[in-house]
Formats: structure tokens, sequence, C-alpha cells
């Protein structure tokens, strides 16, 4: 997972020089003329994107090198945008594969040579990650851009990306050390990932007219046009590609059975999206929504949000990693880098807009060595070196201490980007974010009921070609059928207006049911019926009441937290300590300290035997100080109900009664591979749930899958975690073992 590090000198011209490779990143006359010839004009950006009518491009890159190339993508697609603001074309997505990233200050060092570029390599500078194997997500959203830089090999990152049935990519900025300096990279292997990624009429450029890459080009379906090449290269080749063309492999084409995930008609800025929560899974999931400018409108059962597992004052943010790079391991290392930029720009938006503060303190997380065995996992981790130090580091006692500002005789692993923030104000902070977008409504007071899918109205098939060969016009013909127009009609039990009560989270609303004083209306219960052209449910524990989920296994897990006040020695903790519980630094006069995990126990009473746990476990757990010992604790604390799954992953997709879908995966169990079997049908409802005690680490990634996949735009995740989070993954698990 901890990717290795270009080797690069700089040569008499300041150009950078890879030393594996004998190559420069860019061309010694002008690297920015060069990306514009070869890359922008070679795939006639500029006028197709005058004649493009979808709200996203998609452009993929096989070598990221410097970042020049995206730079420039990125500062032609922002210029494209200022001159035509109401264009159908919104937003732009650059995909892009490095298997050697340069260090940081190389890059900063390289890109110093186009100042014209300085404002687009200051946002990439800033947003730029750690060498962490596998997709990171970084949003530029000054310039409408969304990079998607996936480290590791192309050729192993390629068939992990998640396609649609017709293809994703629009462009292709086919990159890299020339084929004579780096010939494994341009191999059959990535023209035939580059022909499975294409629409018809996708665009490629590059510097090469090398006949390996014209041949293999021209082998998997693309057409290949010869140009005038830059500087003192004559020829380049570009081309585009025909899912029609004869040699094309359309088994490639094949979408995954029950874990394709871009079923249904796709959610736009024409479309209405209800969500259904209060927590932290229904404000990623509405801020991810209106960003993209769907009007959204969020339904909660009280007065105010971040009612239940959400409503703690602190949590602890953190991932849980493991000394091997498995499933688990990385979904938490990439959500964890991606929630942190999330929340970096939420409490950024919430000073820059006078809105209410996010506590917070991004101070650091040590998990203590507090026993023999966490001490042996701990070495195991620490020595097989799998994760960057920039996200977990080892440390001995002396460091502990120091970090922690407390005498502590344990050895640990330090997260220096976790800490802590407090959930409501976070939860309220992305819902005001939202709303200023004027794309949010809100309705309070508001528990959800039922749903039943309607049809609207009958719609022409959407534009997807038939790849030949009975299995793949099934799969033509399943996406053909997700086109008709089917809305969901949800049921509410709603309070009605009797009485006005405070409403403490929402500073303004468009809703008519709030009034301008910042109070809202309740009382006595009616229903009320509305339509939305999708559903997201976001319930939380509550999905174990809702009959929508059934057929999912759910695992509901009481805990409660303790509110301990000050004291001394615990006043002067500087950072969050884990062990079997954790412990922070003060907020407001008070220390969270938990928690208990009590199964299947729906109650959230304030228990004094599950205080006496947690201090008791802390007591454990710190034996060697006398810390928890000498505490002073007055009982207040907070108990709520988290929401996991029976394999510990959150559970993000496509809603549906599994147990009825099951025959029709039967093939599964007898050996067939999952492009045989039929896509799940269409579905006007999605869920967001089952994050459990790491809702805070993986809320804002699962909730950007979700409305990505809505959307129908690339996903941030390999196709091995998609499935991981799978909605159908139980289902699916339990057809190929033969369980009926």
């Amino acid at each position: 997972m901890k990717s290795k590090h270009a080797q690069v000198h700089f040569n008499e011209s300041g150009t950078p020089v890879a030393d594996h490779f004998d190559d420069v990143y860019f061309s010694n006359d002008s690297g920015i003329d060069e990306t514009q010839h070869v890359f922008v004009a070679g795939n006639d950006l500029v006028e197709r994107w005058q004649q493009w009518r979808n709200p996203t491009f998609v452009i993929a890159e096989t070598g990221f090198g410097t970042g020049l190339n995206f730079l420039v993508a990125m500062r032609a697609f922002n210029e494209f945008r200022a001159a035509n603001t109401n264009h159908p074309l919104k937003r732009l997505y650059f995909i892009t594969t490095e298997k050697f990233p340069l260090p940081q200050q190389d890059m900063q060092r390289a890109l110093e040579a186009f100042p014209a570029l300085k404002e687009e390599a200051d946002a990439l500078s800033s947003l730029y990650p750690m060498g962490l194997e596998g997709c990171h997500r970084l949003h530029f959203e000054s310039h409408s851009t969304v990079l998607d830089l996936w480290i590791g090999d192309v050729h192993e990152l390629l068939p992990q990306w998640h396609s649609l049935v017709n293809g994703l990519v629009d462009a292709w900025f086919l990159d890299g050390f020339a084929p004579s300096k780096n010939p494994d990279m341009w191999t059959d292997a990535l023209f035939s990932q580059m022909a499975r990624l294409s629409k018809t009429g996708t665009t490629f450029g590059t510097f090469t007219a090398a006949g390996i890459v014209k041949r293999g080009l021209a082998g998997v379906g693309f057409t290949i046009k010869k140009r005038n090449g830059f500087g003192r290269k004559r020829d380049m080749l570009t081309g585009v590609f025909d899912q029609n063309n004869e040699n094309v492999q359309h088994k490639l084409r094949l979408p995954g059975g029950p874990y394709y995930r871009y079923t249904g008609r796709s959610i736009d800025e024409t479309s209405n999206v209800a969500v259904v929560g209060s927590g932290l899974a229904a404000a990623t999931a509405c801020l991810a929504l209106v960003k993209r400018g769907v009007s959204t409108t969020l339904y909660f059962d009280g007065d105010t949000l971040a009612s239940g597992a959400s409503g703690n004052p602190q949590g602890g943010f953190y991932p849980q990693l493991h000394s091997e790079a498995s499933i688990a391991s990385r979904i938490q290392a990439h959500s964890f880098l991606y929630a942190r930029q999330a929340y970096d720009r939420t409490i950024k938006h919430a000073k820059a807009n006078g809105l209410a503060d996010v506590a917070h303190d991004f101070c650091g997380v040590i998990q203590l060595s507090f026993n023999d065995k966490v001490a042996e996992r701990q070495n195991k981790l620490a020595a097989a070196d799998v994760w960057p130090d920039a996200l977990i580091k080892p440390l001995n006692s002396e460091e502990v201490s120091d970090i922690a500002n407390l005498p502590l005789p344990y050895f640990g692993l330090y997260i220096g980007l976790g800490g802590w923030l407090s959930p409501p104000q976070l939860v309220s902070a992305m819902v005001e974010e939202a709303m200023q977008s004027g794309k949010l409504t809100l309705k309070p007071n508001h528990t959800y009921v039922s749903h039943k899918a309607i049809e609207v109205e009958p719609h022409n098939a959407e534009s997807v070609v038939s790849h030949g060969g009975p299995t793949c016009e099934k799969a033509s013909d399943e996406a053909v059928k997700r086109t008709e127009k089917q809305q969901a009609q949800i049921r509410f039990s709603v309070v009605e207006p009797e009485k006005r009560v405070k409403y403490e989270m929402i500073c303004e609303t468009s809703d008519s049911d709030i009034n301008n004083d910042n109070t809202a209306l309740s009382s006595n219960e009616k229903e009320e019926i509305v339509t939305a052209d999708h559903l997201i449910l976001a319930l939380g524990a509550g999905a174990v009441s809702a009959r929508d989920f059934d057929s999912l296994s759910l695992r509901p897990v009481r805990g409660q937290v303790e509110a301990i006040p000050t004291q001394m020695p615990i006043e002067q903790l500087n950072t969050v300590l884990c062990h079997k519980g954790y412990m922070t630094p003060a907020l407001n006069g008070r220390h969270a300290l938990g928690s208990t995990y009590v199964k299947n126990d729906l109650s959230t009473d304030v228990r004094s035997e599950e205080t006496m746990a947690n201090l008791s476990t802390h007591e454990q757990a710190l034996s060697n100080t006398d810390i928890v010992q000498a505490l002073q604790h007055d009982g207040k604390a907070r108990a709520a109900t988290r929401l996991g799954s029976p394999d510990h992953q959150p559970v993000v997709g496509a809603l549906h009664d599994f147990d009825s879908l099951k025959v029709q995966y039967a093939m599964l169990g007898v050996g067939k591979p999952l492009t045989s079997a039929p896509l799940l049908p269409n579905t006007v409802v999605s869920t967001l749930t089952c994050l459990g005690s790491r809702g805070l680490t993986t809320a804002p990634l699962m909730a950007e899958v979700l409305v990505s996949s809505l959307c129908k735009e690339p996903l941030p995740l390999s196709n091995d975690l998609l499935n991981a989070v799978n909605t159908s993954r139980f289902m699916t698990r339990e057809a190929i073992r033969g369980q009926g």
C-alpha cells in the first residue's frame, strides 16, 4: 500500500528527469505548449466541450508525473466554464495513474517553471496526497474539477475502475515515458483496458508515434490518425474509439452482475432527491448532492438534527488499520484521508461564511500498546511497513508522553492527521453549507413510514450500444430497461403545527414551515405523501424497524459515552488516547470517555453499570498509571445505538428485497462468472448505512460513492472495495456458496 516515490534530478534546462527511466517529464522547450498541442488540441477538447450536452466530461491519463497535464486541462476547463456559464457541461473529471509519485517538493520545484499556472499549482500542492496506493479523490471546487489520482501500477489499476456499460472515459491523455524507455507500460493489456473504458467517440492523444502504440490501439477498436508532433518530434498519434469496430473485445466490457452500480436513471440538476436521516450519513449525502446541483429535501423525525449516534458531543477521528493491506484497512485508510479533506473544507467554509463553528482539534490520535497482545499486534504493523509514516507511525514511551502531555509508560502508534470533532456541530455545518446552495430544503418532524415505486412516464432508451453475443445483448437490454421513468412515492408520519418550539440546529431555511425567528412548529401527527426521483435512506439505527431492510442482516449496537469533568491530570491531555476504549482532550470542560458495546440493544437510557464498565476498561488499560483511579465522575453520559453489518463494513448502494432476488443468481453457485449474472433491477431507493462506530471516518467517502454512482460519474474506489460495501454483497456471497 505504501508507494515508492520517484527519484528525479533536474537537467540544465530545469526540467525534471526520472532517474529510473532516464527520460524527461515534459519538453525542455515548453511543457505547457506541449500539453496544449498533444493532449488538449489532440483531443479537440475545447471544440468538443462546446458541443457537449452531458453535465460531466471525463479525461483519463496514464501518467500523472508532475501534474502539468492536469493543471493545463483544469485551467482550460475553467476558462471554458467562465465563458459559458449556462452551458450544460458543469464538471470535469480527471482520472490519472502514477506508479512512482513525485515527492511534493520535487513536484513544486518542477511546476515553478510555469508561473502562468501558479494558482492551479498551489491548489494542487495544498491537496497533494501522501504516497498511499489506491484512489485519492481531490476536489478543486473553484475550477469545477475533480481529480482522481490513482497511485499504483496502471495495469493493476485500470481493471479496477468501475465502468458504465457503454463506457466511462471521454478522452485519453496517453502519457508516460517513451515506449523505448518504459516498455512495461505500453502493452496490449493497457490498450485493452482503454477499449473497455471508452465510449463510442472517445478520443486519445499521445506524443509518441511508435509502431507498437499505433498497432496496439488499432487492434482494440481505435481508428488512428497521425498529426504533426510538438517541437522536435515530427509525428504524434490521435484517434477515436468505436464500440462497433470488429476488433473490440466485447467480453471485457461486460458489467459485474449484481455488483454493477450504475443502475437506474441518472440523477442530475433536473432531479429531486429525498434523503431521510438526521445524522452524518444524511448530511454528507445531502452535501454531495447539492454540490452537483441536485435539488434535495432532508426529512428527519425530530426537531433537531443529529439526534442519534451522531449526537455525541465529541467523537474520535482515526482509521482502524492492520498490519496487512486488507480490504477493511484500505477502506479505512482512504475513507479517513477523504474525510479529513472534506472536514477541512466544511470548517473553512463555516469560518469564511460566518456560520456556526465546528468544535474540533486535529491533535492526533495515539493507539496505546497497553498489553502484550496489543504490543505484538502493533509491532507487527510497524514491521510490515505497509502504511506511510504520514498516516501512522510507531512511537516510544517518551514520544507518547511528550505528544499526550501526560506521563504514559507505553509504546504506541500515532495517527497525526486524526483527532476529534463534535459530530452534531459537524452535521449542522454541513447542512448549513448545503442550504446556502439554495438546493436543500429541510423537513423536520417527518418520520419515514414506507415507499413504493410509481411509473411516471415512458422514456426513450438512452444510447446504449449492443456489444454482440447473447450475454452482451442481455446487458445492453438491461441498461435500456433502466431508462423507464420511475419515482419514489414516500409516506411520512408528520408532526403538525400546534405550538412553537425552538429550532436549535439550523440558522436559516427556505422551508415554509420554519419562521424567520428560527422557530419551528410541532405537535399532532398526520400522514404526508411526497414523490421524489430518488430516495436515500440514511436512517442509522432506525433501519432496524424499517421493512425495507428486512433482507439485510443488521447489527445494532448500543454504546454509552461518559462526559468526565476536566480535572488533574487529564486536563493536560493534548491528544486522543485509544486502547480498548478512548479518551479525548476537553471540550467545554469535559472529556469524552467511552465506549460500551451492547449488541441488539436499542435503548438509549444512561446506565450506571455501563459507566462503571467504561471506567473499568480505562483503569485496566492504564493500569501502569493512576490517571483513571483518581478521576471524579459526576455521572453525566450519553447513550446511542450504532448500526453495523455482519462483516463490519458500511452498506452503500441500491436497496432491494434481496431475499426475493436470490433465485436469479443461482448460477453463481455452480461456478458461473459474475459477468454472466443479471444486473440488479431498477430501483428508486438507495441506502447509506451500517457505518458502525467509524461513521466519522467513513461517511464522507461512502456518500461520495453513492452520489457518484447515482449521477453516473467515476467512482473513487477500486472494484474490490466497492464490492465490499455493496448492498448486494450478502446475497451474492450466499448465491456463490449455494445457499438458497
